[in-house]
């Protein structure tokens, strides 16, 4: 009974320990990001298409994907072409499920 006791303490110091490292994405931080991407030509000629915008604008696993992207990172190359291809990527998803 005491290990049982015991372990499910260790278990619950460990969730208060690593919950709140696990990021969670808000409103605030895929408004920040939206309006960072739309310095780049790539995000506006992909809100230049209709659907891709209400995609952006709209569906949740889109803008939480978005709200995942770290800014700081966005003049990098690498990453300004990961994020856009990952963006494409769910747009495309999202938009072959709408067909």
């Amino acid at each position: 009974m005491k290990f049982v006791i015991g372990a499910v303490l260790v278990i619950a110091i460990n969730l208060f320990t690593i919950l709140p490292l696990i990021s969670k994405t808000d409103e605030e931080d895929i408004g920040e990001n939206i309006t960072r991407l739309k310095k780049y030509q790539w995000f506006q000629d992909l809100l230049s298409d209709e659907a891709n915008k209400q995609l952006i604008v709209h569906d949740n696993d889109v803008r939480r994907t978005i709200g995942k992207f770290k800014s700081n990172k966005f003049d990098n190359k690498f990453f300004c072409n990961k994020y856009r291809n990952k963006l494409q990527s769910i747009l495309n998803q999202k938009s072959n499920r709408l067909t």
